[in-house]
């Protein structure tokens, strides 16, 4: 298990909202917000480029402590207010989707992640 602080740093995310602690041992990459419902396991970060307010109310539902979103999109004010509200990590990287969820795999895995 790697904590989200550890995620952030290792990572060098940018944090939108702060969230609660927690440790992620799972991730889930995906944008179709039906098919996180339906597939993200409970406690997993997720990888997305959506960027509104369902995806804090998604993760809200499926107990996902950190949303990272991928390809320096930025969210609204809204989202990350909502974010914080939820105690949602709300964090945002340049990688893309597929690079990011190796690194993170590469992480989770105790490996070293190249910068």
């Amino acid at each position: 298990m790697v904590s989200i602080k550890e995620i952030i740093d290792h990572l060098n995310l940018k944090v939108y909202a702060t969230g609660k602690e927690a440790s992620i041992d799972k991730g889930y990459t995906g944008d179709l917000l039906s098919l996180v419902i339906g597939s993200a396991p409970s406690g997993a970060l997720w990888i997305t480029v959506q960027r509104h307010v369902n995806i804090v109310a998604v993760a809200a539902l499926k107990e996902i402590p950190a949303i990272i979103i991928a390809q320096e999109l930025l969210p609204e004010e809204d989202v990350m207010k909502k974010a914080e509200e939820e105690g949602i990590w709300l964090l945002g990287s340049p990688d893309d989707a597929f690079t990011l969820s190796g690194k993170i795999f590469q992480l989770l895995q105790g490996g070293k992640i190249p910068r």
